[in-house]
Parts: C-alpha cells; sequence; structure tokens
C-alpha cells in the first residue's frame, strides 16, 4: 500500500514538473529550504545547551536556557525566501542554459561520453555558477538582516572564499552524479535534497558568518600536505573565477543560437554579479557602484601594511 502511495506521489510529481515546472520547484524548494535552517537552528541550541551544561555548575541556568526559544523566525523568513525565489529560479534557468551550451547527453551514449559531458558540467558549474549563487546568498543575507553596505561589503570579503571552498567541498561529486543520470526535469530536486544538508551550512554563514570555519576541502589539503594552512588563498580563487567567466562569456556568445535569450541573460546577469563579487574582494572600487567606493578604498588599504594618506599633510 505504501509503495503505490510513493508511486503515484512520484508521478504526479512529474505531471507537475511537466505543466508547472517552475511552481514545482519553488515549492519544494522553500519546503526544503525552511527544512534545512530548522534542523541547523535546532542542532545550534542543542550544541549550546551541551557547551553551557560542560561549563557551568548552574543547572537552573542550564535548565533555563534549555527551555528557551531556539527558533529565530526572521533568520527562518531570510532562508524561506530564497529557497522560494533567488535559488530555485537560478537552478532552472542555469540548469536548462548548461544543457543547450554543453549539450545533453546523447542516446545509447558511452559511459565515457556521459562521465565526460558531466565534468564539463560540473568545472562550469563550479566556476561560473556557483560564486554567483554563493556571493548573492551572502549579500542578500547581509542586506536582509539590516546590515549597511559597508558592514555587507566587510562581511562578504571576509566569507566570500569560506563558502566558496564550502562549495566546492559539497557540489563537484553531487553535480556529477547529477548530470551523469538524472534526468534534466528532475534535476532542481535532486539539488534540493542535497540542498537539506548544504543549506544548513548556508544557514549557518548567513547568520554566524565564516569565522573560524574550516571546511572539508581545507581538511583533506591540512591531511595530504601536512600543513596546518588552509587550502588555496583568495586572490588564486578570484583570478580563476574572472578568467573562467571571460572565456565562458564568450563562448555563450559565440553560442548564442544554442543557448538562446535564456543563455545569454544567465551570462550576463552573471558576469556582472561576478564583476562586482570581484571587485570588492580585490578592493577595486573603480568597478563598484559610487555609493561603495570610499569604503571600499578604506577596506583596501586597512588591509595593506602601509597607513592611509593625512590629508592635512597633502595639503
Amino acid at each position: 500500500m505504501s509503495g503505490n502511495v510513493f508511486v503515484r506521489s512520484i508521478r504526479m510529481y512529474d505531471r507537475m514538473l511537466t505543466t508547472r515546472p517552475i511552481l514545482t520547484k519553488c515549492t519544494s524548494s522553500l519546503i526544503i529550504m525552511t527544512s534545512a535552517d530548522l534542523t541547523r537552528q535546532y542542532l545550534e541550541h542543542k550544541q549550546a545547551v551541551k557547551d553551557l551544561s560542560s561549563s557551568s555548575e548552574d543547572t537552573d541556568s542550564v535548565s533555563l536556557f534549555r527551555a528557551s526559544d531556539w527558533w529565530d523566525k526572521d533568520r527562518t523568513m531570510r532562508m524561506s525566501f530564497w529557497g522560494a525565489t533567488v535559488h530555485p529560479l537560478a537552478v532552472h534557468y542555469w540548469f536548462n542554459n548548461l544543457e543547450r551550451w554543453i549539450g545533453p547527453n546523447p542516446l545509447n551514449a558511452s559511459k565515457l561520453t556521459v562521465l565526460r559531458l558531466a565534468l564539463r558540467k560540473v568545472i562550469v558549474d563550479q566556476l561560473m555558477s556557483s560564486p554567483v549563487f554563493l556571493g548573492s546568498f551572502l549579500a542578500y543575507s547581509a542586506l536582509t538582516q539590516g546590515k549597511t553596505i559597508e558592514d555587507t561589503i566587510h562581511s562578504f570579503k571576509d566569507d566570500w572564499f569560506t563558502i566558496m571552498k564550502g562549495g566546492w567541498s559539497c557540489w563537484p561529486l553531487a553535480h556529477l552524479i547529477n548530470f551523469s543520470i538524472v534526468p534534466i526535469q528532475w534535476r532542481a530536486l535532486y539539488v534540493n535534497f542535497v540542498q537539506l544538508g548544504f543549506g544548513m551550512f548556508l544557514s549557518m554563514m548567513g547568520n554566524q558568518g565564516g569565522a573560524g570555519v574550516i571546511t572539508p576541502v581545507d581538511k583533506l589539503y591540512q591531511r595530504i600536505s601536512g600543513s596546518s594552512k588552509t587550502f588555496g588563498s583568495v586572490e588564486g580563487a578570484a583570478t580563476v573565477i574572472g578568467i573562467s567567466w571571460v572565456f565562458g562569456g564568450f563562448s555563450m556568445a559565440y553560442n548564442w543560437r544554442y543557448v538562446g535569450w535564456n543563455g545569454l541573460g544567465c551570462g550576463i546577469v552573471g558576469a556582472t554579479v561576478v564583476l562586482m563579487e570581484l571587485s570588492v574582494v580585490a578592493g577595486q572600487s573603480a568597478l563598484l557602484p559610487p555609493s561603495c567606493r570610499d569604503y571600499a578604498f578604506l577596506s583596501s588599504a586597512a588591509a595593506s601594511s602601509s597607513p592611509l594618506p593625512n590629508k592635512d599633510e597633502e595639503e
């Protein structure tokens, strides 16, 4: 009986993907992202109770904290809105564009051919789409928490590389499976289920930032190298992503007959977002909106060893 219910549910979902794809993907993404945030908040509260219990002998305080309300409703609303709007729409249009641009898996193709196409899509996705999505999430989280543009730029510079490495710890393998065996209409749902776990990481990054976070990529690098340093550098990642967008953007423009207006739209929006992201990360204030330039200059100067020029001395 339960098996029949499951099969009917799958068939109904498949029909909805055909008749109302965007609404279906937005709804499923909303449910899963909300669940991820609630799970993360509960685990954070449970860990806080455990830490307090081990460090405090005041049992009354521990009991009071344990009974306190662990649910931050504003935080859940932010994650739910992202899950119902930006996330499913970005996945829907980007995956369609990627399929037209790189090409679908040919019928009766060999496993090697399918794997080669999947690897190309993974590389393009992680170097072009991932920076746009994760960088936009950082900015969205900061601004919807009421932070100023200056504070948003500051937190963005601090957390950008950490959230990128978090994405590289999860999505290359997940998307290798996704692009290899999952039908295109089901890929958004597959991503949503992976997002149930990765969304908890996003919830943490959006609420607490990335200070002190060691990603699986960092741990793997430390184990292989025997060093205590974390993987890579902000400058190196920004350079690779920038170069990827230059070549990828020209490729999308050259293949506009295949990608269509959807692909060109993805390219224009993505290139604009990445340009602003890398401008913030690199401190290139000339590429930022005028309202952000002064702070970007100050932030870049503060990070260097030389003091800021004294205007009185210049005069």
